[in-house]
């Protein structure tokens, strides 16, 4: 099993993304992703684009 934790989007380039923790991420399967949007990231993936309010939620239970 997986966990995916929510990062905020600091810039996009084509299919790759940088997240405001450093990482690089592909958002190919994420849809359409753009600078401070919020995703739920694992490894080197963007899983799902999610609302500012989930990130907040889940960060609160992961306590990140």
């Amino acid at each position: 099993m997986c966990l995916t934790k929510p990062a905020k989007i600091k810039k996009v380039k084509g299919q790759s993304a940088e997240l405001i923790d450093g990482r690089k991420v592909s958002v190919a399967f994420a849809g359409k992703i753009k600078k401070d949007d919020w995703v739920l990231a694992n490894a080197n993936l963007a899983v799902a684009k999610i609302s500012s309010k989930v990130a907040k939620e889940i960060n609160q239970y992961l306590k990140i």
